[in-house]
């Protein structure tokens, strides 16, 4: 699929999904939706989590997935927010 084909199924413009394919910039959780619906795939699929990223954290401690669960359905400004903060703590 092209991107101009994605950028229409999706709603986002085609600079948008040229920056999200490149790197350049990170999709919301809005974006990779409409992105996911488009191609007819899990969200999950587009980031390969299979699973393997939660498992990782549920055998950490507890905090770690409670954590992931505070934070998963947040706009990203939040979680920017919450990651400066704690790169401030952990040093």
């Amino acid at each position: 699929m092209t991107q101009a084909k994605l950028s229409e199924e999706a709603d986002l413009s085609v600079d948008s999904i040229s920056r999200i394919e490149r790197g350049d910039r990170a999709p919301s959780l809005e974006s990779l939706e409409k992105i996911a619906e488009a191609l007819t795939v899990d969200p999950a699929e587009l980031l390969n989590f299979k699973g393997k990223e939660l498992k990782v954290l549920a055998e950490g401690p507890p905090e770690c997935l409670e954590l992931w669960n505070l934070l998963r359905n947040k706009k990203r400004d939040q979680i920017k927010k919450v990651y400066e903060i704690t790169k401030i703590l952990l040093g």
